[in-house]
C-alpha cells in the first residue's frame, strides 16, 4: 500500500504523474484511491518532500 504522509505540501505532483488518476487533493493533503492505485510508484519518484511511502 503506498500513503501519503503529513509531509505532504500540496503541490500536486504525484496527481499529475499518477496513470490512473488515483491521487486526489484532501483537505490538508493529497490522499490516494487505493480501490484505483496499481503500486507503480510513479508518485513517489517526483515528490519534493518524499511525502509518499510505501507501508
Amino acid at each position: 500500500m503506498i500513503i501519503i504522509t503529513d509531509e505532504c505540501i500540496m503541490c500536486g505532483s504525484c496527481a499529475a504523474e499518477c496513470p490512473e488518476e488515483a491521487i486526489d487533493a484532501g483537505d490538508d493533503k493529497y490522499v490516494i484511491n487505493q480501490d484505483l492505485c496499481i503500486q507503480c510508484k510513479s508518485c513517489m519518484d517526483v515528490c519534493p518532500t518524499e511525502a509518499i511511502i510505501e507501508k
